[in-house]
């Protein structure tokens, strides 16, 4: 078997100098990028190979790749997969999907879920709902729109704080010299504030992502309130373990993207491979299209306009799955039918003839316009 590992070794083999290919005698399967490269640039690419190598998390690949197998046996049995596009240009004959039981949908989170339920950290959306649910009678209601207002001025100003703080982390320190500094950015710390993607994304981030990771967490809630239409309008109504995975890869892909990998311990914000941050995975990008049959790349194009191949790359295992918010359902579905039969209720025989088609009187409107009518007597004749 081939280790995770060594798949690694393949795309970044396109990085090897002509001699470290003639060396090995595959020159032919390697795409040279130094045709007239030394023993020294070999060892330059190993050193910067193994570092990026050695910060990598294999084992989130490994369950990657386990998830993109499971899909990718789901997806064959889609009708994405085996359809054909209307006006085909050449004559085919469909055979068709063999149809599977769908579970019933019954939420993956409790209702209404999503913006609304976070656990912890301050969001506008869950406070105005509890708000609302509170309250009673039309002058309470009336709170909620000023509560609204003076809320958010309140988020727009620790916002622009937090984002002059950023910008200064990111330019004053690679400005300030020795003794007091060294010419390098703030050293790269961990995640550990917002509500979607905390717990996902486990490599250090820079300092001025760091300043901003909850403004910009919370730009994520209208991915998160919006997945349910665009999954009934991509995909369809599926069982809720499909749902789940089809979110987990969409939101580890949305973390994976506004959060980069730093490279080094002091790293700046710029996407370069060495010194800065590393854009996401290309199978962060692959995963979405084969977890949800009907997605395609231009769902994905705002978060994989950069991409990387692994160990160069940035990715995320989306862990908070319980704020997706539930599958649109209508309302039958949402309230279904008792599964056992209603009691018997006793009829009488004058109720099963109750809406039975009987005669009908007279009109007594008829029987006057027939006292009134002309007499065969009295019509004019022919002259």
């Amino acid at each position: 078997m081939v280790s995770s590992r060594s798949v690694f070794l393949l795309p970044a083999a396109a990085f090897v100098s002509h001699a470290f290919a003639s060396e090995h005698g595959n020159g032919s399967r390697i795409a040279v990028l130094y045709q007239n490269g030394s023993a020294d640039v070999d060892s330059a690419f190993r050193q910067v190979f193994g570092h990026f190598a050695s910060g990598f998390d294999y084992d989130l690949y490994g369950r990657a790749l386990a998830d993109f197998e499971a899909g990718f046996e789901r997806y064959k049995g889609s009708a994405v997969f085996s359809g054909h596009a209307l006006g085909a240009v050449a004559p085919h004959c469909d055979k068709g999907v063999a149809p599977s039981a769908v579970a019933n949908v019954r939420g993956v989170a409790a209702f209404p879920g999503g913006t609304v339920g976070s656990v912890f950290g301050f969001d506008l959306g869950k406070r105005l709902f509890e708000l609302s649910g509170h309250a009673q009678g039309p002058a309470s209601a009336g709170l909620v729109a000023p509560f609204a207002l003076s809320t958010q001025a309140l988020s727009t100003g620790m916002g622009l704080v937090q984002a002059a703080v950023a910008a200064m982390v990111h330019v004053v320190p690679p400005l300030v010299p020795p003794p007091a500094w060294n010419n390098q950015p703030l050293s790269c710390v961990p995640m550990v504030s917002g509500h979607n993607c905390f717990g996902s994304v486990l490599y250090p981030i820079t300092m001025a992502d760091f300043m901003l990771a909850d403004v910009t967490d919370s730009m994520l809630d209208g991915y998160v309130a919006s997945f349910p239409g665009l999954y009934a309008k991509k995909v369809g109504k599926t069982s809720d373990a499909m749902y789940k995975s089809c979110f987990a890869a969409y939101m580890g892909m949305m973390c994976a993207s506004v959060f980069p990998r730093c490279t080094t311990p002091q790293s700046r914000d710029e996407i370069i491979p060495v010194g800065g941050s590393v854009p996401v995975c290309l199978h962060m990008c692959v995963l979405p299209l084969v977890m949800c049959p009907g997605f395609w790349v231009s769902d994905l194009l705002d978060s994989c306009s950069s991409v990387s191949v692994p160990p160069l790359c940035s990715q995320a295992k989306f862990a908070n799955v319980k704020r997706a918010p539930p599958q649109i359902a209508s309302f039958d579905e949402a309230s279904p039918f008792a599964p056992e039969c209603p009691p018997t209720v006793a009829v009488r025989d004058g109720d099963l003839a109750l809406y039975d088609a009987k005669g009908f009187p007279d009109s007594p409107i008829e029987k006057e316009a027939a006292a009134y009518a002309p007499s065969p007597a009295m019509a004019p004749q022919d002259v």
